[in-house]
This record gives C-alpha cells, structure tokens and sequence, in this order.
C-alpha cells in the first residue's frame, strides 16, 4: 500500500527543510522519560566476539510503575536512533513518550559508543549491522514479552529495513522505518555534494572527535588516515568498511543497502518519507515500486525534512510533534488487527 499523505502540514514560518530537520535539534522535547516516567539502563553484550557492549534503556509499561495507569497492551517498542544520534534523540524522546501513553513498554537502544554506551565498543557501529539489532530483540524476548514491535530511523532505519529482509529469526509482529537512506552509496553522493556539506561535515565532525578519543582498535596510522578525510565516502573508505570486515566501501555500501532487502520483508512495516528530505535523497524513493511489496505501507509527505515533521500545535498535540502519532497509529492497528 503506497499512499501520500496529506494529513502533515508544516508549521508556519518552519517550511523549509532545513527548519524542519534542525528544530527539533535546537529545540527538543523535555526528556520526560528519565524524570518522570521510571527508567532504568540495561547493558547486554554483543554476540560477534568482541567483548562490545551495547547499552539500552528501559522504561517499563506505565501499569507496571504507576496506580491508575493505563493497563499494558502486552506489547513492547523497540526504538533504534539514528548517525550520530542516542537513547535521548529528540525523536527517541517523543515517540517513546506516546507510546508509553499509549500503553505499551520500550527500550531505546543504542548503538555501538552512541549515548552512554560510548567507550563499552571496540568496533563503530555501520549501516548494516543487522546483527545488533537481532541480539536487543532476542533480549526483550526472553526478558519482557514474545509481542514486540520496532522503529528505527534515519541510519538505523535502513538497519531495521535490512534486518527484516534477512533470513533471521525476527521475534517481531510489525516495524516502521522514518527517512531511511535505502541507497546508500547514493546517499553518501548526495550528502558529499554541495547540497549536503552542512550535514556532512556536522557528522564527521562527531564521528572524528571518537576517533580521536582513542576508544577504537585501530593503529595511528589508520587513525591519521581517518581524521584527513574530507568526505562520507573517505571516512567509510578508510575506517567504516575495513572495521567492519567489507572489501572495501563500495561493497560495504552494496551489501548494506536496504533497497536490495525489501523483497525480503514477511511482516507489516510502515516506511516514513518526506519529499524535501536535506539528508537522504528522493529520487531513490520515486525509482521504487512500491505497490510490489504489499506487507509495506509508505507515507512520503512533500514537507518535513529529516526526522522532522514539525506541524502547528493543537489541542491534542500542543508541541505539533507529527510523527509519533502517524508511527502509533501504525502499530495500534496492527495489534488490534
């Protein structure tokens, strides 16, 4: 089911995609869910050898912690961040508080050395790294509930897309996917151009201060190799593809892509785009035919930018944070169908 919505209207005077994508940055959500919902953190290992741990946190059903709470619906969400991004991303925040609201439990993971897990990897995390995503899940299984749903985005929105286009054991009923690159040697074009150097050089800036810091196993040589890089394309060159075990970045990029998965996928998802996207490029979208893969229903919006989807405020939604409604509605319908 492939569909334009025409529900999301951007805010007025926050038009622009670039407004769109960095607002909810300078101006993100009160982090209610570490003060007042209960939160505890979770560490788990991760199972390729390395000794890498990944940290999670945990916020339990609301019927679990509190008298008079709305009764848990059995289900748990499972939220994946994006580049650069953790457990407290403006989107992890927002979306993790409606469903809570809404009667379900989460876990908010984080990547490798993202958020508070920084310094517990000696690997990064990549694009493809399916398998982490496979350990979490697993984890919630055996430890709160066999009924689980998932949502990544940006990054980790093509990981998700990935991981359930693989032939692995899924453990989850359904998943949504917001601003995935699905193309990712096209993506990484786009965000090396000039139409994405603000965005590029803001994630190797952050990228590079990790390496810096020294918490990787690799050698001077290779870490003065990395912080010359100048592009996305260099940096997955020099340090993401190698690390990672690829040949070489443009079998990293080929092997990872989510595009090459979505045959795959046997359970409902729901694929989040806005047309105006300043970070992943649309034309891979509009190439897609989307009506071949009928477990996916699509939203591709002509406003919102990256992860953004700010609109006006109302009544019942007085911060105008679209998108964790249109991913909740998602999943309410899939577990009361």
């Amino acid at each position: 089911m492939t569909s334009s919505n025409k529900d999301f209207k951007p805010r007025r005077f926050l038009e622009g995609r670039h407004l769109q994508t960095v607002y909810n940055v300078l101006f993100p959500p009160d982090n209610a869910l570490e003060d007042e919902y209960y939160s505890e953190s979770i560490l788990i290992p991760t199972n390729d050898g390395t000794g890498d741990t990944l940290w999670l946190e945990h916020n339990p059903p609301l019927a679990k912690v509190r008298k008079h709470a709305s009764p848990w619906n059995g289900y748990y969400i499972m939220l994946v961040h994006g580049m650069e991004g953790s457990s407290e991303s403006h989107y992890m925040v927002s979306v993790g508080q409606e469903a809570l609201n809404r009667g379900y439990g989460v876990i908010r993971m984080n990547l490798r050395n993202c958020g508070r897990g920084l310094g517990l990897a000696k690997k990064p995390y990549n694009a493809g790294q399916s398998e982490d995503i496979e350990v979490v899940l697993k984890y919630i299984y055996k430890h709160f509930t066999k009924s689980i749903l998932v949502s990544g985005f940006s990054l980790s929105a093509n990981i998700v897309l990935k991981f359930f286009g693989e032939k692995r054991e899924h453990y989850a009923k359904a998943f949504t996917a917001t601003s995935p690159p699905l193309d990712l040697k096209r993506s990484c074009d786009f965000i090396d151009s000039r139409a994405g150097n603000f965005y590029r050089d803001h994630f190797l800036d952050t990228m590079k201060e990790k390496v810096m810091l020294g918490i990787y196993d690799i050698s001077e040589k290779m870490k003065e190799q990395v912080l010359r890089s100048k592009s996305f394309f260099d940096f997955d060159d020099f340090f993401t593809a190698p690390i990672a075990g690829y040949a070489n970045v443009l079998e990293y990029y080929n092997i990872c892509s989510s595009v090459k998965y979505l045959s795959g996928i046997k359970i409902p998802g729901l694929i989040v785009h806005a047309d105006d996207d300043p970070v992943v490029p649309s034309e891979v979208w509009h190439e897609i035919r989307w009506k071949s893969y009928p477990l996916i229903q699509t939203v591709l919006t002509k406003k919102g930018g990256h992860v953004g989807f700010i609109s006006d405020p109302s009544p019942d939604n007085p911060e105008g944070r679209w998108l964790p409604r249109i991913l909740l509605d998602f999943f309410d319908s899939k577990i009361k169908s």
